[in-house]
């Protein structure tokens, strides 16, 4: 299998370098924004940074979805998005992670996976997350952090 990405943006810059080690705890969960590896860089500015590549979503966030709806989404369509986020919530709990930055910005929307209308939301940004029983300050790691999204294309 190959994977070819485009670099389309960076989608946020972090101190800590647990989310690729935590990433990897969630492969093939529908409802948690995959990860397809990360490597490290050198900028000119003279900073390492870790880069790690995350599927596209198209949709932007979860609160670009409500701007989208003037604030408001349908009411037909809550039930099923909470849903999704409560099964990725779930899915994160059951490997004893809590997210502890679950906000609508962290929330990514991607196009149906299921041929319906409706989008499927998938969790993100783990930066701030933490195992159960983990102390609220978590480590600090020696190099800046920033998850860029790219498009992936999967050649079987």
């Amino acid at each position: 299998m190959e994977v070819k990405g485009v670099k389309l943006k960076v989608l946020g810059r972090g101190a800590y370098g647990v989310e690729w080690e935590i990433f990897k705890k969630f492969i093939g969960c529908p409802n948690i924004v995959q990860c397809f590896g990360g490597f490290t860089s050198f900028e000119r500015d003279g900073g390492y940074f870790y880069n790690l590549f995350l599927e596209y979503a198209s949709g932007g966030s979860l609160l670009d979805l409500m701007n989208k709806y003037g604030g408001k989404i349908p009411e037909c369509d809550v039930k099923d998005y909470a849903r999704m986020i409560l099964e990725g919530l779930v899915d994160i709990h059951n490997r004893g992670y809590i997210h502890s930055d679950l906000k609508p910005e962290n929330i990514l929307v991607f196009p149906s996976q299921t041929g319906s209308d409706l989008n499927t939301l998938k969790i993100a940004d783990f930066g701030l997350a933490r195992q159960c029983g983990e102390k609220d300050i978590p480590q600090l790691w020696e190099y800046g952090f920033r998850a860029q999204q790219i498009i992936c294309h999967l050649n079987l």
